[in-house]
């Protein structure tokens, strides 16, 4: 089995995708990873207000996986399913203080 094909199974579940799940199921319409202190912060944002979701080390797979699908999400759309329902992902990028911050749109299709 290719990569690919291992990559389209239901039980695979990117980080990203994790993430984004959460925030959703909490009312988000947002979800920001900015790093701060040698940890990736996850925030789900909805309108002006954001919380804490999730902490990954920096310098760990896991936060250099999430960094490359962000990286992704911002090139080209995403699609998941969360409870049910479509939704789309789509990223871009701002500075803060010198530092890339994430921030992905979390928006039902």
């Amino acid at each position: 089995m290719s990569r690919r094909d291992d990559d389209m199974t239901a039980q695979h579940v990117s980080i990203l995708e994790k993430f984004a799940a959460e925030a959703i199921r909490r009312g988000a319409d947002q979800l920001e990873v900015e790093y701060k202190d040698g940890y990736e912060e996850l925030s789900a944002i909805a309108g002006d207000f954001g919380f804490g979701i999730g902490r990954l080390t920096s310098t760990g797979q896991d936060a250099a996986t999430l960094r490359h699908e962000l990286y992704q999400c911002t090139r080209r759309t995403r699609h998941i399913v969360v409870d049910g329902d479509k939704y789309e992902l789509h990223g871009r990028t701002y500075d803060s203080f010198g530092e890339e911050v994430y921030r992905v749109r979390l928006r039902r299709a």
